[in-house]
């Protein structure tokens, strides 16, 4: 895709719209409500509850397995048509649950489910809002992954209300067919950046890729993404449970992630305009230092108004976080190789999926969720002390990658 005629600033808003339009729809029916596809089929095709849990897991492996794909996709067809491609595999994975009947077909649908998130936004969206944002472009990334994360608190409710209506299946249809609609809309709307030159470096985008692996850079904001989603996953998976444990009420529970998850969408949106005034380098520190200050509180604490105040603390630490490694990425490594290495973390993110596992180890063995919450917490302090002595002021040398 090149870059038509028009108003620039019309296409830049375009370019906004449809990536986040793009990436809400992934992270709703993918992340956040594909669990509750799976407890309604439980029922109807007799799934134990090893069999539904095995499935989610895949759709976690599904989205780290593709993780990698847009840094050879983005070089080879654009950032454009790789979301484009990843809303068709949304599409066909939501059409093959829409008919099935065994757990070879739900696994299939949970595997292209984890694929088509992937392609469907972070590091293709990244790449074309900082090739078409400009100055702008730390503002357009906070809105569009601000827009993405309230797919965790949209996606449940609707998904609830579809399925009491007209049943899985019918929601799989549903589904299918807005992933379609969504397919077209980025079709006619995503242009490539016209300052990006994807064939500048001729070498396969993997092995382009070998020394921002390696940099310390790279490896202190790969840190920082997996300890903060150790965070949110753990969470997500023992919350109910620590908190019951304490003797408090299960609307608790579900009030703190919900305000969890309100908080790391607003403060992704809101610190897209603060890091203007504030170098983005200090945000991460920041960002990781309030997570750790959450996690104490939870840890220790079992009034409700400073459980709630944690829930504060620990949703605007990982939104912070988060869209922090991505404006520094960006910074550090350019559009092409920043959306590339951001594919590469979100791969090494799937080490936080053994948080919960070990959170219950922990609990096996100690009565209580609270060593796991405390240790998760600590983590997050070495890793803001690194960022804080190894992100450099200057931007290091890089090849153009535009």
């Amino acid at each position: 895709m090149t870059a038509s005629g028009g108003q620039p600033r019309g296409r830049e808003l375009a370019i906004v719209a449809a990536t986040s339009l793009a990436l809400i729809l992934a992270q709703s029916v993918v992340f956040a409500s594909f669990g509750l596809v799976l407890f309604a089929i439980g029922p109807d095709l007799g799934l134990s509850a090893s069999d539904s849990g095995f499935a989610y897991t895949i759709v976690v492996i599904g989205a780290c397995i593709a993780a990698p794909m847009p840094i050879a996709l983005i070089r080879s067809i654009g950032g454009g048509l790789t979301i484009v491609l990843g809303q068709v595999v949304l599409c066909g994975a939501f059409l093959i649950l829409s008919s099935a009947h065994g757990l070879g077909q739900i696994y299939a649908a949970a595997l292209l489910g984890g694929i088509g998130f992937s392609l469907s936004g972070n590091s293709p969206g990244v790449f074309l809002l900082s090739g078409w944002g400009g100055e702008r472009a730390a503002r357009w990334i906070g809105i569009y992954m601000m827009i993405g994360m309230l797919g965790n608190a949209l996606g449940p409710p609707l998904a609830q209300a579809l399925i009491a209506g007209f049943g899985w299946r019918g929601y799989a249809v549903a589904v299918s067919l807005i992933a379609a609609a969504v397919a077209g809309v980025c079709w006619l709307c995503l242009r490539e950046p016209p300052s990006a030159d994807l064939k500048v470096d001729v070498r396969s985008p993997l092995r382009a890729l070998g020394g921002v692996l390696r940099s310390p850079i790279f490896l202190t904001l790969a840190a920082a993404i997996v300890a903060t989603q150790a965070c949110i996953i753990t969470l997500a998976s023992i919350v109910p449970a620590y908190l019951a444990m304490q003797g408090q009420a299960p609307v608790l529970a579900a009030r703190f992630l919900s305000i969890e998850g309100l908080a790391s969408a607003l403060s992704t949106g809101l610190l897209g305009y603060g890091v203007r005034a504030m170098p983005v380098r200090y945000l991460l520190p920041i960002a990781l230092m309030v997570g750790a200050g959450g996690m104490a509180i939870l840890t220790v604490s079992r009034d409700p108004m400073l459980l709630t105040g944690a829930a504060v603390l620990v949703g605007a630490s990982v939104g912070g976080a988060t869209l922090a490694v991505t404006l520094l990425l960006v910074h550090y490594f350019g559009p092409v190789q920043g959306a590339a290495s951001l594919g590469a973390i979100w791969t090494l993110a799937g080490l936080a999926a053994l948080g919960p596992w070990i959170a219950g180890l922990l609990a096996d063995a100690s009565v209580s969720y609270a060593p796991a919450l405390g240790g998760i917490g600590l983590l997050l302090v070495p890793i803001a002390g690194g960022a804080v002595l190894l992100l450099p002021r200057t931007v290091p040398h890089r090849s153009a990658d535009g």
